[in-house]
């Protein structure tokens, strides 16, 4: 009996033990699970969300640009794209591998996939592949399954109308290259040229996001919540589409630049520099090869020349030198010189563009054919301090403030320039050099043609990118110069163009209802030895092409009540009335005929 005491005993204290011990690991794990759900309840709440939902960062979609006619000109088109789950980077190269086994990727796919990584800071996808065709797009909805950590994206990207035509004044959206700015963190492109850097805080519009919950592999269940992008604001611009494609396709094959503006508004009806390059493939994203090649070219088809593009403006600037003269009580135009083909200074002799000279001329003559020695002599009495001030007041050496980016201003030397820039003083012959164009001074086909808009219409016109209809009622300030000498240079750039001797007698509209003026130039790329000289100066098709002279041409159409004005500059394609000249007419011709019939 004993016996059996003794085992109860023992038993009991086994229960007990075993019971305190259960007892003891029960509160433990009631006191952990109390730790973690009510203690920690906030801060793993927020962990088990973040594992569970992730963020996918919805781009808004860009403002349209219109033309001044409402036809669009840079629109947004939908792209499907093949999105990457970041948290998973580690698995992203089995997966591509496995990925382009169904479907093509580049090496440009690849590169821009490592560039995204870097820069992309906000959101927790990435993308892979853009731009999927139809089929690439059913290919990989059927293989889905395979691929738990993509995802099928939908965004609005920057589509052209006409890609070449357009390149340069509008310009193409890309990664900002600014480490400082939320929009790179964000992997959203922005405006990097033409109207589209300059209007790109109205363009752009603000980003959304799209929460979507994801299982433990990490593959997307179902959409929770988003909050809509706000797309940017539309642009109307001064541009004609029809114009300026007319335009491009006439010069296409050169290199050069076309600027035509609204003498009444500023408005710029079209403005093309060549050659070009496909805007469409930068706002893809270009590849290095292209980007190489396009940078090695040596006619700068990335330059916009209308703006960027630096020329002496040869016979053109004569317009403003007979001006300025005209402007002098004491002098008169009907005054004649003789030319005898060349003028000597000290021990240097200037030469006229026309080897044997053009005799006896007067103001309007000198205009009508270019004398180079008429407008040596006017330089004995300029001051080239004033002559560079008043040349100013029509564009020429001076910003024009058109609202486009990286406009160069050109130069307008004076004294002062000379000494701080040459360490000299200013020599007369260098006049001789600036009163035909040619020397220290540069100009833009821009400032030309708003030269010749100012001459034109008698007042201070500035270009303009954006159609601002208040331009139209506002109008422009007068310019500080006598309307008869103002009269008098336009009746001499009539001359030019429709009396004969004139030198772009040719170049005559072939329209019947308008008349054209105008002034051809020729800019000067070489300096022409005594022994050429001597031996008769070698025409432009025996040079090397980067040799030739550039063709220059501007004018302004109808005469009698002036609209439009344009310049033409032609590079390395001869003399203004030869190549420069004939494009001009051709394009007012279509360009008159376009803006009286659609208004």
């Amino acid at each position: 009996m004993n016996k059996d005491i003794e085992e109860y005993k023992k038993f009991e204290k086994r229960v007990f033990i075993l019971g305190f011990g259960k007892a003891f690991l029960t509160s433990l794990l009631i006191g952990k699970l109390y730790h973690l759900q009510i203690l920690n309840n906030l801060k793993f709440g927020k962990l088990s969300e973040t594992n569970r939902v992730k963020i996918k960062l919805v781009y808004p979609q860009r403002g349209i640009i219109f033309d001044k006619r409402g036809n669009e000109i840079a629109s947004n088109r939908i792209d499907y794209q093949i999105s990457f789950l970041k948290e998973k980077k580690s698995k992203l190269d089995v997966n591509i591998k496995k990925l382009k086994e169904i479907i093509s990727i580049s090496d440009n796919d690849l590169v821009q996939l490592k560039k995204s990584l870097k820069r992309n800071k906000l959101g927790d996808f990435v993308i892979v592949k853009k731009n999927l065709n139809w089929n690439q797009l059913e290919t990989f909805e059927y293989f889905s399954y395979m691929f738990p950590y993509f995802d099928i994206t939908k965004e609005k990207v920057r589509s052209y109308k006409n890609n070449y035509a357009f390149s340069h004044v509008i310009g193409y959206v890309g990664f900002s290259n600014t480490k400082k700015k939320k929009r790179k963190a964000l992997d959203l492109k922005v405006g990097r040229t033409g109207i589209e850097k300059v209007y790109n805080t109205s363009l752009l519009g603000k980003e959304g996001w799209q929460k979507v919950e994801s299982n433990s592999t990490g593959r997307i269940v179902r959409k929770l919540d988003n909050l809509d992008s706000i797309p940017g604001e539309n642009l109307r611009t001064n541009i004609i589409s029809e114009i300026q494609e007319y335009s491009y396709e006439i010069i296409k094959e050169k290199s050069g630049s076309i600027v035509l503006i609204d003498c009444i508004t500023g408005g710029i009806l079209s403005m093309i520099s060549t050659p070009s390059f496909d805007i469409n493939e930068f706002s893809y994203g270009v590849t290095n090869e292209t980007w190489k090649k396009l940078q090695a070219d040596k006619r700068n088809p990335l330059l916009n020349k209308s703006i960027s593009g630096l020329y002496s403006p040869g016979s053109t600037f004569k317009l403003i030198v007979s001006l300025y003269v005209l402007q002098n009580s004491k002098f008169r135009a009907s005054q004649k010189i003789y030319c005898s083909g060349a003028i000597e200074l000290g021990n240097h002799k200037f030469h006229c563009w026309k080897r044997k000279g053009h005799g006896y001329v007067d103001l309007n003559i000198a205009i009508k054919e270019s004398c180079d020695c008429y407008f040596y002599t006017l330089a004995n009495e300029i001051d080239i301090n004033l002559l560079a001030k008043f040349s100013n007041e029509f564009g020429i050496g001076t910003p024009t403030m058109i609202d486009l980016p990286n406009e160069l201003q050109g130069l307008m030397p004076n004294k002062e320039w000379k000494r701080k820039n040459k360490n000299d003083s200013w020599h007369l012959g260098e006049t001789y050099n600036a009163v035909i164009g040619q020397g220290f001074t540069l100009s833009t086909p821009l400032q030309i043609a708003v030269m010749t808009a100012r001459i034109a219409s008698g007042k201070k016109v500035f270009p303009q990118i954006q159609f601002k209809k208040e331009l139209y009622a506002k109008g422009f300030q007068d310019l500080n110069i006598n309307l008869e000498s103002l009269d008098f240079i336009r009746k001499s750039m009539f001359n030019v163009v429709n009396q004969y001797k004139g030198t772009a007698f040719s170049s005559k509209l072939k329209s019947k209802n308008y008349k054209m003026a105008g002034k051809t130039g020729t800019s000067q790329v070489r300096r022409i030895s005594l022994s050429e000289r001597e031996s008769g100066v070698l025409e432009n098709k025996e040079l090397p092409y980067q040799l030739r002279d550039h063709s220059i041409f501007t004018g302004y159409a109808p005469f009698d009540n002036p609209r439009l004005a344009i310049c033409a500059v032609m590079e390395h394609e001869g003399s203004g009335s030869k190549v420069a000249a004939p494009i001009s007419r051709d394009i007012l011709d279509f360009s008159l005929n376009f803006v009286y019939e659609n208004e």
